[in-house]
């Protein structure tokens, strides 16, 4: 009860307490506690009082809204209980250690309190931390992502926008370009690789020949594979190029280093990849498929490859050998270029590598330089052979006149 009686020195007392706590935010909380109140009819008129004093307080403080910190762990909840977009748990995880870190002094502010001020602060500290313009670019998209949740939640009132939305920021002057191998390079790396009796050579032709993700290859299995037999691959192999089917790999699993689990691929859902003639015969004579088991991993195993370390092998493995640095990735990088460069359309291998957005598509595009190929073929301005030797014979002509 809000009023209560108690005794001190004899003597008949009544005290009133309230503890009220929010609807919309059970953080906001007000309390308050009055003792000495000689009689009950005027502790529970004290008792009234209090009651209006401290909802108008609470009202105040729940209009507010919550921290920026409840709002950021608020969003990640939702999102692992009811996704609006499926985030892999490692994608949550980037988001909310990425939005923290860089939004520190904001934690303990009210959401609703922030302003393009203090987003012009918070980006201009990562520019004078030599960050990217990518890391500062996904930044902001971070920021902007969570606090228009909170304001279409109620969580943040009394504005309508993030405070970074449309603030500028400083771009590289020169884009890096990413890395990647050239196909010389790719057929160097996999020599050497095998003649040196590398341990990674498996994986590395599986990366190049499926474009496989490194956690997808690490959870690939005997019974990912439908294949032909040996005879009806001798046939397959007199075939034209783009008449050749050997079976196809299907992607279903991915492993995750940071979670130390096994889930379903980046991007959500199974894929087909169909298998090369190279790639069969590798399984078959390399891999030795026939004698697999079904659950059997198809791949070797390493601890370095649990561990993440699957980049740093590769980075040390190429300048050991004189080859552009790159990471793991980049061949999956390799994968893509080679196809489209060939002629395989786009939308093909956005599908065989598992792609969501156009705009990943776009860049291993721009790399292949399809879209440039022939384009300057029509600037012929360089005199040819034989109008030179018209000329020429135009001269002589003269001469002899």
């Amino acid at each position: 009860m809000a009023v209560t009686r108690y005794e001190k020195d004899g003597k008949i007392f009544w005290r009133v307490y309230l503890d009220l706590r929010g609807r919309r935010n059970r953080r906001a909380r007000v309390q308050k506690r009055i003792n000495g109140i000689e009689t009950e009819r005027e502790a529970v008129a004290v008792e009234k009082k209090l009651l209006r004093e401290l909802s108008t307080e609470l009202e105040r403080l729940e209009s507010q809204g919550l921290t920026w910190e409840e709002v950021i762990d608020r969003w990640v909840r939702h999102q692992e209980l009811y996704p609006t977009k499926k985030y892999a748990v490692s994608t949550l995880q980037d988001y909310e250690s990425i939005t923290k870190k860089w939004t520190q002094p904001w934690l303990n502010r009210v959401a609703s309190e922030l302003n393009r001020g203090d987003g012009r602060d918070v980006l201009r500290y990562a520019e004078e931390s030599e960050k990217s313009a990518a890391l500062i670019h996904r930044l902001k998209c971070c920021i902007n992502l969570i606090y228009k949740w909170g304001i279409e939640e109620g969580l943040i009132t009394g504005v309508h926008q993030s405070p970074v939305y449309g603030l500028d920021y400083k771009k590289d002057r020169e884009e890096k370009r990413p890395e990647i191998l050239t196909s010389d390079e790719i057929r160097t790396l996999l020599k050497r690789a095998r003649e040196q009796n590398n341990k990674w050579y498996p994986v590395w032709v599986s990366a190049v020949l499926t474009g496989c993700r490194s956690g997808e290859l690490h959870q690939l299995r005997r019974n990912d594979l439908e294949v032909i037999s040996r005879d009806a691959a001798a046939e397959e192999d007199k075939k034209p190029f783009d008449q050749k089917r050997y079976g196809f790999l299907r992607v279903r699993r991915s492993w995750s280093v940071r979670t130390k689990s096994v889930g379903p691929t980046k991007a959500g859902y199974w894929r087909n990849v169909p298998v090369s003639s190279g790639f069969y015969w590798f399984l078959m004579d390399e891999l030795h498929l026939e004698e697999k088991r079904p659950d059997d991993f198809l791949l070797p195993r390493f601890w370095e490859w649990d561990k993440g370390l699957q980049a740093r092998a590769l980075r040390m493995f190429c300048i050991g050998n004189g080859l552009p640095s790159v990471k793991f990735h980049a061949l999956r990088a390799c994968f893509a270029t080679q196809l489209i460069s060939t002629g395989i359309p786009p939308a093909v291998v956005m599908k065989i590598c598992g792609w969501k957005d156009l705009k990943t598509m776009q860049r291993y595009i721009r790399l292949a330089g399809i879209d440039e190929a022939g384009a300057t073929e029509v600037l012929r301005f360089i005199p040819t052979e034989e109008a030179v030797m018209e000329k020429g014979v135009d001269l002589y002509d003269h001469e002899e006149e």
